[in-house]
């Protein structure tokens, strides 16, 4: 699996920003009243993202996962929309959202 740098993923988050929040408001009409073109919106953004190599783990708060190399192991830099132009955050791959833990700068 194609793995990221910090460095990396941050620059990817200027362009992968705009994508989440149309992402967030189209799953928002689509909770509110279902429909085919919606869903198919919803499904175009999810590709989009996913072609830019991004793991989209929830819709309704934008939060993504890069994959990652750290002491070895392979893991994921988190990130949510509203968190800044910087990833401050890494969990196991196993872990998610609730086991994530600060990236300490060196």
């Amino acid at each position: 699996m194609p793995q990221f740098t910090r460095a990396e993923a941050e620059a990817l988050l200027p362009r992968v920003r705009p994508l989440l929040e149309d992402l967030k408001r189209r799953k928002a009409t689509y909770d509110a009243r279902p429909s085919p073109p919606v869903a198919s919106e919803i499904e175009a953004l999810l590709r989009e993202l996913a072609e830019l190599r991004v793991e989209v783990k929830d819709l309704d708060s934008g939060l993504i996962d890069f994959r990652t190399q750290r002491s070895g192991e392979e893991v994921y830099l988190c990130w949510r929309l509203g968190e800044g132009d910087r990833i401050a955050w890494w969990h196991t791959l196993e872990g998610g959202f609730a086991a994530r833990r600060p990236l300490v700068e060196n």
